[in-house]
């Protein structure tokens, strides 16, 4: 098949989340199933494309922040523009539903090629759970924001979400009939562990510490996490908290000054560390005691595959996509979202039993072997195949 994956994000040049890196590794992961994959992606560099991982990247230029369209409706239309220049006929072509990427694509006609949207987390569920997040930059782009995402999910030929949770509560938001929707779970790339046998940072050798890592928002619990620490730091006087990511801030004060208030009287015992890549991420999640997810709610987190990739034991919550891989006290933890005492408990009791978090972890990796990217693509595929197939353009179904 001839396949195009749309992602504004994707290494190494555009500041990558969860969405560039599952663009990344699945495109490579089809195109080693033989597929011929292209990727259109952004870049505030003049526009280029070249071959990476047996994938054709075709590298777009971000349309200016402050031109007459808005910057989402931009960048859109220059998504489209960019798979008509495409050689030939594409089978087919995906893209999340983030910022409606491929929503001027659903204004043209297009109808020998079939179009997938990724359910990755819509705004309208983000901002729900971020509680006094405002929309993004102002009133009137979020509008935008959340229209074309919707527009775009509700005109594809197909729906795929990593996990039932995520299809739950947009089919509900959206109005969407949940048979259109099929899972397709992410796949954790297990090769990416290149650095692995590098040390941790200077700062963090010969220390005993829990980890989270991921973007230091509210609706990541992170704040949650502050609220358990004292208790655990009392408990554990060696211990300490190491935090890595981007900091999204809350009511215009860091997450980092809120934890620290929160933990306090113990801010001496607290990490922070910026974002990084995986090369020097990998060793800093090895060397952690436990690796700590408190999200409010989660699709499914590249976090929570990688941590267990590496054999750590994983505390994740409750009632969202974490149940879908997890299964509590054997692969993982499990606790109840936004409740810090539950919290604080569960990661006593992992701290305290070290046999049972030991075996734990081993039964984490052998978990994430079962989530491998090259299996994820080839089921990925499989779906495409089908829905290429399909006289009914409505729903595809597992």
């Amino acid at each position: 098949m001839r396949i195009c994956l749309i992602s504004r994000e994707y290494p190494p040049y555009t500041l990558t989340g969860g969405i560039g890196a599952y663009t990344y590794k699945t495109s490579a992961a089809l195109a080693r199933l033989g597929h011929e994959t292209h990727v259109i992606t952004a870049s505030s560099q003049p526009a280029a494309e070249y071959q990476e991982n047996g994938v054709t990247v075709h590298r777009i230029q971000e349309p200016e922040e402050r031109g007459p369209l808005p910057y989402s409706v931009a960048h859109t239309r220059a998504v489209a523009a960019a798979i008509a220049r495409i050689p030939g006929a594409l089978d087919i072509v995906q893209a999340c539903e983030w910022n409606g990427e491929a929503f001027w694509y659903t204004t043209t006609t297009h109808r020998a090629t079939k179009l997938v949207t990724r359910l990755a987390t819509p705004h309208f569920v983000v901002e729900r759970l971020n509680e006094s997040a405002r929309p993004p930059r102002g009133l009137r782009r979020g509008v935008v924001t959340r229209t074309l995402e919707r527009v775009q999910t509700l005109r594809s030929d197909g729906i795929i979400s990593p996990t039932r949770a995520l299809a739950r509560i947009v089919c509900d938001g959206w109005h969407i009939a949940p048979e259109r929707v099929t899972v397709v779970p992410t796949g954790a790339s297990l090769n990416q562990a290149a650095a692995l046998d590098a040390p941790p940072p200077d700062a963090l050798c010969d220390q005993r510490y829990l980890l989270y890592f991921g973007r230091l928002e509210r609706r990541k619990g992170v704040h949650i996490l502050g609220s358990a620490l004292p208790a655990v730091f009392a408990a554990h006087p060696e211990l300490k908290a190491v935090f890595v990511g981007e900091d999204l801030a809350a009511d215009g004060r860091p997450m980092a000054d809120l934890i620290r208030e929160l933990a306090a009287p113990y801010g001496e015992r607290l990490i922070f560390l910026p974002r990084m890549a995986q090369a020097e991420l990998f060793p800093i999640i090895r060397a952690a005691r436990l690796v700590v997810l408190p999200s409010l709610w989660e699709n499914l987190a590249n976090t929570c595959l990688e941590a267990m990739q590496l054999g750590r034991p994983v505390i994740a919550t409750w009632g969202c996509g974490f149940e879908e891989v997890i299964e509590d006290g054997v692969s993982g933890y499990l606790a109840a979202p936004g409740d810090a005492p539950a919290l604080a408990a569960r990661i006593l009791d992992a701290l305290t039993d070290k046999a049972a978090a030991e075996r734990i972890g081993q039964a984490a990796e052998r978990r994430a072997h079962e989530f491998g990217v090259d299996a994820m693509a080839a089921r990925l595929a499989d779906y495409y195949q089908r829905l290429v197939g399909s006289r009914d353009r409505s729903a595809v179904s597992a």
